[in-house]
């Protein structure tokens, strides 16, 4: 029996819920660190989000032993097809979503990023790849709606940009939320097969994070080389905090998920991301606060009735 199976055999449910709400937590953050490096372009910033957030996780894949090319070639033979879609998608979620944060703010730009639930949602539904339950359409519902609060589009100063930014940021996160859940699930029936040892969760971090490198690094060459000591703190956080800790806590909590009752959780991101825009910008309507309240209910939802 390989690592991983053990790892399956003693995996307990509860444990995906706690690391999706963690990897909420500390994604909900990011936005912190956009405005500490807003001296760098978008596109820099995604890079430097790539580069160390790789090497955080290179680093505890050798110390934990599960750093293994075989195993990288044998998860790639075996999901080539989902980790081509993962290495477009995240790129463009990842830059989406940052540069609505400057357009927008923390929250607005995260509430609209979690439109993915809808999307994954649809997908879900036209695919019949997981019983999608009547409790969960009813969180997902509560949720949109706590965002339409939020936006407060009935005063017609919505920022269009803004919008449509940050409805594709979902779309693309609804298109790579459902290619890991695919993922998992092809593993999940065909665990005896695997021969390596490795740890899959931390792989596909990796895999997702390398791809913040590649497309952003012919244009950010040049900023590599104006990184301050204070800059490369700030860096460093990013790396660490919402990305490769998040980005793993994400993973080990989508393989679990059943018809979007443990992703839903993932929806502390932009509560937290609306605390961070009450106490760093000072920017917090009451129809924030509002709407944050629905999305809090559709997670409380989820979690009372989901069995």
């Amino acid at each position: 029996m390989t690592i991983e199976e053990l790892n399956e055999a003693h995996f307990n449910p509860t444990v995906s819920k706690i690391s999706m709400f963690l990897s909420g937590i500390f994604m909900g953050n990011v936005g912190i660190f956009i405005s500490l490096l807003s001296g760098y372009p978008i596109y820099t910033i995604v890079l430097f989000r790539g580069i160390f957030g790789a090497a955080f996780l290179i680093l505890f894949m050798l110390i934990t032993r599960s750093f293994s090319i075989t195993f990288f070639k044998e998860c790639f033979k075996m999901h080539w097809k989902y980790l081509i879609i993962i290495a477009i998608s995240n790129p463009l979620v990842v830059f989406l979503y940052f540069w609505n944060i400057t357009l927008t703010g923390y929250a607005f730009a995260a509430f609209l990023l979690y439109t993915s639930g809808v999307f994954l949602l649809i997908f879900l539904v036209i695919t019949k790849e997981d019983k999608v339950s009547k409790i969960n359409f009813i969180s997902f519902i509560l949720a949109i709606v706590g965002i339409s609060i939020i936006m407060e589009f009935w005063t017609g100063q919505i920022l269009i940009l803004g919008i449509v930014i940050g409805i594709f940021s979902g779309f693309c996160l609804g298109i790579l939320i459902f290619s890991k859940k695919k993922i998992y699930k092809i593993r999940g029936k065909v665990q005896l097969k695997i021969n390596s040892d490795g740890n899959f969760d931390a792989f596909l971090t990796l895999w997702s994070t390398l791809f913040l490198i590649f497309p952003f690094l012919p244009f950010s060459i040049t900023d590599l080389f104006r990184i301050t000591f204070l800059d490369l703190i700030f860096i460093l956080g990013l790396g660490l905090i919402p990305t490769a800790l998040a980005f793993t806590f994400y993973n080990v909590g989508v393989k679990k998920d059943k018809g979007g009752n443990i992703i839903i959780l993932s929806y502390f991101e932009p509560v937290m991301a609306t605390i961070n825009t009450a106490i760093f910008l000072k920017n917090l309507s009451i129809f924030t606060i509002i709407g944050g309240f629905f999305v809090l209910l559709a997670n409380y939802i989820t979690l009372k009735y989901s069995k």
